[in-house]
């Protein structure tokens, strides 16, 4: 099999900045620079063993089942919120125009100003990280499908009831396939935002999970732990971007006859 001149660049490129990190702070001229300093960013030999040592404890991969856990819940239930309440005010008109500003306040609102306030309210276990990423996964939902159903033709909807449909004909035949396929083509940005909201939540203040870790490692100034959580969260998320857009694949191949 042949490898590509692209894939060869990439390669190299990454064996040169690896190289470079490991081995940068012993080069006189890049050693005097911050970006190469140990005790800042650690080394690549240093982050494996400190992430071996916490894989060794196993008390890593409960944390990790926390992150995720948090987040699957958070995206299961963003999800199922924000395609009902999509579904809800596109079918009443006046409520969705008397909501309209208050969805939006809610959604331009930066999440970092209601993190201490689920902490207060709710305390460090699960439930403000599921609410933290619930809010970003919702919205996102919620925004694409509500836009989705504003692209249905009327001449589609004039169909339905001139074959003799109703309200719930054209809810179940027209807009609920249109829902599902914006959901499908949410959902890849829904993982991620989520994955983002459950982590940042664990940073600010709880008791397990992958942020939980990181925030240990900077109480002890422990570079190769932080930088190993980096590691470990930019490994995870990548892969559940994957897993979204295998979704959209698998579940909604079709979803490009929508416009979608």
């Amino acid at each position: 099999m042949r490898i590509s001149k692209v894939a060869l660049i990439r390669i190299a490129t990454g064996i040169v900045l690896f190289g470079l990190w490991q081995w940068g702070a012993k080069v006189p001229l890049l050693g005097k620079l911050p970006l190469f300093d140990h005790f800042v960013i650690s080394t690549p030999s240093q982050i494996a063993a400190g992430l071996v040592k916490l894989v060794e404890t196993k008390r890593f991969l409960m944390h990790v089942a926390y992150t995720l856990g948090a987040t699957a819940a958070a995206i299961v239930i963003g999800v199922a919120t924000g395609v009902l309440v999509a579904l809800v005010l596109f079918n009443a008109p006046f409520v969705r125009r008397l909501l309209d500003p208050f969805l939006h306040f809610f959604n331009t609102l930066p999440r970092v100003v209601i993190a201490p306030f689920l902490l207060i309210a709710l305390g460090v276990g699960v439930a403000p990280r599921v609410v933290m990423a619930w809010s970003f996964v919702f919205f996102l939902v919620f925004f694409n499908v509500l836009y989705g159903l504003g692209r249905l033709r009327e001449a589609h909807r004039r169909h339905i009831r001139v074959l003799g449909g109703g309200r719930w004909a054209e809810i179940s035949s027209l807009q609920l396939p249109i829902a599902f396929a914006w959901t499908v083509r949410a959902f890849p940005q829904a993982v991620a935002y989520g994955f983002v909201g459950t982590v940042f939540q664990e940073f600010v203040g709880g008791n397990s999970g992958i942020g939980s870790v990181m925030i240990y490692g900077l109480n002890e100034l422990n570079a190769a732990t932080v930088m190993g959580t980096v590691v470990v969260l930019a490994a995870l998320g990548w892969t559940l971007v994957a897993a979204g857009n295998w979704v959209g694949r698998r579940f909604a191949p079709w979803r490009r006859e929508l416009g979608v």
